[in-house]
């Protein structure tokens, strides 16, 4: 279920992207020409820093493809699925390590 969600919420972006991508191209009715453009910069800045930190954060741990990285600026924290399930069980594994050191 939580994927079927992230995927639809996937969708609803990359509708969002289409919509950004035709303001630029043709003229939206209303003020949705001027509106959608600087909407989409602010959101394309706000997750290519996300994907810096993120890239960041792991570093220590595993090296985040360039695939991944786009998909993270094209998507944001929904894109972020695999790189979530990588650090969970780098978490998991540190957990039964300091388990299994306690008598």
């Amino acid at each position: 279920m939580k994927r079927v969600f992230n995927l639809l919420a996937m969708g609803l972006i990359l509708f969002f992207w289409f919509g950004v991508l035709v303001s630029l191209i043709a003229p939206l009715p209303g003020k949705l020409n001027g509106f959608l453009p600087v909407c989409g910069v602010i959101v394309a800045l706000l997750h290519w820093l996300q994907a810096s930190m993120i890239k960041a954060a792991c570093k220590r741990y595993f090296a985040v493809t360039k695939a991944e990285f786009v998909t993270v600026l094209i998507f944001g924290v929904f894109g972020m699925v695999d790189i979530r399930q990588r650090l969970q069980e780098i978490v998991n594994a540190a957990q039964r390590g300091n388990l299994s050191d306690k008598p």
